[in-house]
């Protein structure tokens, strides 16, 4: 299976190409030359990343020629698209990669993923529905969460699962147990650094 690396490489590759190949085929609509010009470019780009392992030096190379095309022919238009804040291009990043990388999974293992993530949603919603929960509970309840849909993400299902364990018992502790003190976990590691082989 494909390194996450490569995966998330691959995923903005093509993040890029779906906005920029969309913006460009808007603009070229009545031009009969440059949609053919189009379509090659985002055909050989799309059987550079279809290659095993994808070819992302060629892939990107494509992305290249598109955005000098935008840059050159319609630099002032108001929707062309530009480059994202790094949160915003990391979050549209991270669902491509997460698409990629369960579609590389073997059917069984999309299919636990599947559960755990229904129980991360129901868990995390009933948590969120107690009203005696105080602000800072709650925040770490969302803080856990986080880690349990990221590990999910990563395909690390012991990981996630152990995280949904852990939210649980944040949420049964109250703001006034002494025992509740989750803020060292938040300079911990990954939460899949500690999975099982």
């Amino acid at each position: 299976m494909a390194g996450l690396d490569e995966i998330w490489r691959r995923a903005e590759v093509t993040r890029r190409l779906d906005v920029l190949s969309g913006f460009v085929a808007m603009c070229v609509a009545g031009d009969d030359d440059a949609r053919l010009r189009l379509t090659r470019v985002a055909t050989d780009a799309d059987e550079a990343l279809s290659t095993s392992p994808p070819d992302l030096v060629a892939a990107s190379g494509y992305l290249d020629e598109l955005v000098r095309w935008a840059e050159t022919e319609w630099a002032d238009h108001p929707y062309r698209p530009v480059e994202l804040r790094p949160d915003e291009a990391d979050r549209q990043t991270r669902d491509y990669a997460k698409d990629l990388r369960h579609a590389a999974l073997p059917v069984h293992v999309r299919d636990e993923m599947g559960r755990i993530e229904l129980a991360l949603e129901v868990r995390f919603l009933a948590l969120c529905r107690q009203p005696e929960l105080d602000c800072r509970i709650r925040q770490d309840i969302f803080y856990v969460a986080g880690r349990a849909a990221m590990a999910l993400d990563l395909g690390y299902l012991e990981a996630a699962e152990r995280e949904i364990r852990r939210m649980e018992q944040v949420g049964s502790e109250r703001s006034g147990n002494p025992a509740h003190q989750l803020s060292p976990a938040r300079t911990g590691s990954h939460p899949g650094a500690n999975r099982h082989n």
